[in-house]
């Protein structure tokens, strides 16, 4: 199994412990670049794709798990189990 989908395994399985740092190697292998808007947003451009937003939490090193399932949906990782 890779590390892609080792990632892959992780954001289907177990959204609540989920980093921004996880966010971001996965938005990378499928394309995307970060264009950092500022403050504690990171957006996420591809072409031919709406953006993807992701909020830096701030108590917590984990992303609230609603911003993960629309990622999983964007990305359309369901497919791919």
């Amino acid at each position: 199994m890779t590390d892609l989908q080792k990632l892959i395994q992780k954001f289907l399985s177990d959204n609540q412990h989920i980093t921004v740092e996880d966010c971001h190697r996965i938005l990378i292998e499928f394309g995307f670049e970060l264009r950092k808007s500022g403050g504690s947003h990171r957006v996420y451009h591809k072409k031919g794709a709406k953006p993807i937003s992701i909020i830096d939490p701030k108590k917590t090193k984990y992303i609230n798990s609603l911003y993960v399932r629309a990622l999983v949906k964007d990305l359309g990782l369901e497919g791919l189990k």
